[in-house]
């Protein structure tokens, strides 16, 4: 595997949300320092404060920050079979990993961007050592077991987000809620940010964007009976919010699936 691209605290602004496909033969790991979404082939990804991903070759995907300013670091690697760590590691692509720290990739990370912009006589050699390096780390995280299960109250949080995910036409607010678990607002907010690297509002409103992209792909529902069903009031305030987590309107998120659709038929 040799790197032909790596940036380091790469900085995403919440609503900047580029569509991207990886090259032919490559793949791509991102490091994320800050709760991101992906959306892979129309599927949306789990979120974690700090976590990575890596994105295999001719995959289509999105990414972006979830209420705030997305930072992470990225390579691209040259792929080749013989030499994939990916699978001498057990890491499986398009799947998105909780780290401990993105302080563990750091050090690593740095040292193999030093030595990608030198011409040292043993520089493809260190490159290959911080690589396998790198990728020891991330398959020990994987290995480890530092879930959020050890928190007050995760198993009532864990209940309620599947309430949220499996029930997104109710009209969820984090006051209701809070009573279901008998928690102060600010507490059960930062317990459920910790637990889930995502805000519990910001958990809802994508359920519901979710749920309006299934019905836009799926039904002939007008945007409006769309809104109604994904329990809200204001079609307004259902446009705005859909168009920060798909960088689309109802109306164009409907279109670019149809002609998608079109495509794969006419194959």
């Amino acid at each position: 595997m040799n790197i032909t691209e790596i940036s380091i605290n790469c900085r995403q602004d919440e609503f900047y949300r580029p569509s991207l496909e990886s090259a032919s033969d490559t793949l791509t790991l991102y490091i994320l320092k800050s709760p991101a979404v992906f959306r892979i082939n129309g599927e949306y990804t789990l979120k974690h404060k700090s976590s990575f991903i890596i994105i295999n070759s001719n995959t289509s995907y999105n990414i972006y920050a979830t209420g705030e300013v997305l930072i992470y670091d990225r390579i691209i690697f040259r792929y080749d079979k013989k030499s994939d760590m990916t699978l001498q590691h057990d890491i499986n692509t398009n799947t998105m990993y909780p780290l401990s720290s993105s302080s563990k990739t750091d050090y690593i990370m740095n040292m193999l961007l030093n030595e990608y912009y030198k011409l040292g006589n043993h520089k493809n050699e260190l490159l290959s050592q911080y690589t396998a390096s790198l990728f020891m780390v991330l398959a020990s995280e994987i290995k480890t077991d530092f879930s959020s299960e050890s928190l007050p109250y995760y198993d009532k949080l864990l209940e309620i987000r599947r309430n949220i995910h499996s029930n997104p036409s109710e009209k969820w607010t984090v006051d209701s809620i809070c009573k279901q678990v008998n928690l102060s607002r600010s507490y059960f907010q930062l317990l459920y940010r910790e637990a889930f690297g995502i805000t519990c509002i910001n958990d809802v409103i994508e359920s519901k964007v979710r749920l309006a992209c299934q019905l836009l792909e799926s039904t002939q529902k007008t945007v409006s009976a769309i809104a109604s069903v994904c329990g809200y009031d204001s079609d307004v305030h259902f446009m705005r919010q859909f168009k920060k987590i798909t960088g689309l309107t109802p109306s164009e998120y409907r279109k670019k699936e149809s002609k998608g659709n079109f495509s794969e038929r006419q194959k």
